[in-house]
């Protein structure tokens, strides 16, 4: 048996080492591209159905966190936020949705909401693939033009291209209950990046 010298196990061992780390984020990266947007889809609604604030942040980038959209008075406003915490939510005085159902997500045109009827115009999970929102844009305009906010160009800018990469997601229950959400595909995986509390908020 030949001896090796002890430069070489150390050699030996650190290669190993690399050749295990390498095999898992290959691993990790091969599950990102695997995932489906409606496998991402069902699995934000089932955490915000659950409450599992653990599982739903796993869908919000570490970087980017998520941007939510709610109502004061007259203006729409937005908070960006790294993550969703059931006991604080945004704004403190609107808890978020109970979600208690379980529809089969469609593929279709999605629901509108209609406040002289104070209701949405169907009931179910629906994502358009050819649909793209500019709610968080006009949203950041309307309060820089009328509010008279400090909002760059380049902010208006990015939230443009995030919208143009977002897919919108509807849910409406029996009941009115409803979660408006955005995913967008960042490195591979889809990810919560926009909350929608305001489309079904007609308050003034």
């Amino acid at each position: 048996m030949i001896a090796l010298p002890r430069a070489s196990i150390r050699h030996i061992g650190v290669l190993f080492c690399l050749s295990i780390a390498l095999l898992l984020a290959d691993y990790g990266n091969a599950s990102a591209r695997t995932q489906t947007l409606g496998e991402a889809v069902n699995g934000v609604v089932s955490a915000f159905r659950s409450k599992d604030s653990v599982r739903l942040n796993s869908y919000i980038h570490p970087k980017r966190g998520v941007i939510v959209i709610y109502r004061t008075g007259v203006f729409n406003e937005f908070k960006a936020v790294s993550k969703i915490d059931f006991d604080h939510p945004v704004p403190e005085y609107f808890s978020y949705p109970e979600i208690k159902g379980r529809a089969p997500l469609r593929y279709a045109r999605l629901p509108v909401y209609n406040c002289e009827r104070n209701a949405w115009s169907k009931t179910g999970l629906f994502c358009d693939l050819k649909h793209r929102d500019t709610l968080l844009s006009a949203t950041a305009m309307n309060l820089r033009d009328y509010r008279g906010d400090i909002i760059t160009r380049q902010t208006i800018a990015r939230f443009r291209s995030l919208e143009a990469q977002s897919i919108r997601v509807v849910l409406v229950e029996a009941d009115g209950r409803d979660l408006v959400f955005y995913l967008t595909r960042i490195g591979g995986r889809w990810y919560l990046t926009i909350l929608d509390r305001v489309t079904s908020d007609c308050s003034a």
